[in-house]
Order: structure tokens, then C-alpha cells, then sequence
């Protein structure tokens, strides 16, 4: 079993395009803002942004997923200077990552992790 699609509820579809193209650093991959979704291909899931619908999966929360970069300081300091927003700089956590949160123009909150070089991506950090 693996996640395939992590969808985040945006009430900007064409701002919040142009704000993922430049924090994911990749195009759009399908949808446009007529099908009221857009979806980008990272290397191991999709992340479709969907027009809120109202009493539905609403915008500005956090999300609840963590993306894996290599170096997140680098991560961090090229998407600052980018003007993306994020909660804090990266910080040390005690499961042995270093994290950082990204916010959306939809106040949508997401993490951005770096594993330590010993620590296995599939071990569950919280057991």
C-alpha cells in the first residue's frame, strides 16, 4: 500500500497553481482552472489542487503530509528567496528530522522534512 494523491482545497485555483509550480518547482501535470482542479507529479504522488466547495473540504488548514527533501535548509533558503511563505525556519525535531512548514496564499499548512541519513523513511518516527 502507498499514498497516491494528497488533495488540498484551494479557493485561489489559478493562485494557488502558480504559487505550487514555484514551492514544488514542477508544472502542472493536468486539470486547469475550467475543470476546477490541477494536478502536479512528484516522484511518488500526485498533488491535486481542488476548487473548495463549500460545506466540503475547506481551505486553510493543516494539511496533515510531509514532503521528503534532501537538504531542507537548502530547501527552505532557495523558497524564501522565492517569497514562499513558511510557519518557521527549519528546526531539529526530536525524532532525529529537521522540518519546516510551508504556508499557501489559502493559509493551507504543509510540512517539509529532511530524515536524518540513518533513519529509515518507512519506520514509523512515532512508535
Amino acid at each position: 500500500m502507498r499514498v497516491n494523491t494528497l488533495r488540498i482545497p484551494v479557493r485561489d485555483l489559478v493562485g494557488s497553481q502558480d504559487f505550487y509550480r514555484e514551492a514544488l518547482g514542477r508544472e502542472p501535470a493536468f486539470g486547469n482552472a475550467e475543470e476546477e482542479y490541477v494536478g502536479f507529479f512528484l516522484d511518488n504522488v500526485t498533488v491535486l489542487l481542488e476548487a473548495q466547495e463549500p460545506g466540503g473540504f475547506e481551505a486553510g488548514r493543516y494539511l496533515g503530509f510531509s514532503l521528503e527533501v534532501p537538504d531542507v535548509r537548502a530547501f527552505y533558503d532557495d523558497a524564501v528567496a522565492r517569497d514562499i511563505p513558511f510557519a518557521h525556519p527549519p528546526e531539529i525535531q526530536p525524532w532525529g528530522g529537521i522540518m519546516t512548514h510551508v504556508i499557501d496564499p489559502d493559509g493551507n499548512v504543509f510540512s517539509v522534512i529532511q530524515m536524518e541519513e540513518t533513519q529509515d523513511p518507512g519506520k514509523d518516527v512515532h512508535a
